[in-house]
């Protein structure tokens, strides 16, 4: 279920030009490491709060934007968030993905380098931005009541995880469904 959204998500025009940026990107790294790098597939299929996600699954990478909030924040978007996830595969090249911190030492470098500042995230009003709406679980403690995502109560069911309280450290379970 998503909610109701004013905002458009990118046009074909600004698609193209979010495409260039990225390849444009990657062809700077390639003269600043002397050092060839592929360009990318680019999805426009992220949803959310995240503005892009670089992601990899097995051999296969991809850079995934967000269409909302970049039709939102174009011009920060294409210069910020762009650089930010062209340094997430640099590192992952130069480095291996399972080797360093997401946003460790070297992105960090490797964003200065790409003459970016190493932000983590971006600080955005998602006012009018479609978002996903996960189904909760009431789910105590013995202190208080907290509320677990779908995907961490079926974690639970399955008895692939255990949650406990922050405060009183107090395993956490279902509250009755009477309740």
């Amino acid at each position: 279920m998503k909610d109701q959204t004013d905002i458009s998500p990118v046009t074909k025009s600004q698609r193209t030009q979010i495409i260039r940026a990225t390849n444009d990107a990657i062809a700077k790294a390639e003269e600043i490491f002397h050092q060839s790098f592929t360009t990318l597939p680019i999805h426009f299929d992220l949803q959310g709060k995240c503005a892009g996600m670089y992601q990899v699954k097995g051999s296969n990478k991809r850079i995934r934007y967000n269409p909302w909030i970049f039709a939102k924040y174009y011009e920060e978007s294409l210069s910020n968030t762009v650089v930010h996830e062209v340094a997430h595969y640099l590192v992952d090249c130069l480095w291996g993905i399972n080797k360093v911190k997401p946003h460790g030492r070297e992105w960090k470098n490797t964003m200065r380098l790409m003459g970016a500042e190493p932000v983590v995230r971006g600080d955005y009003d998602l006012t009018g931005i479609p978002r996903r709406q996960y189904r909760s679980f009431k789910y105590l403690c013995d202190c208080r009541s907290h509320e677990l995502t779908i995907i961490r109560h079926r974690k639970v069911k399955a008895q692939r995880a255990r949650y406990l309280c922050k405060i009183c450290h107090g395993e956490l379970t279902q509250a009755s469904l009477d309740v």
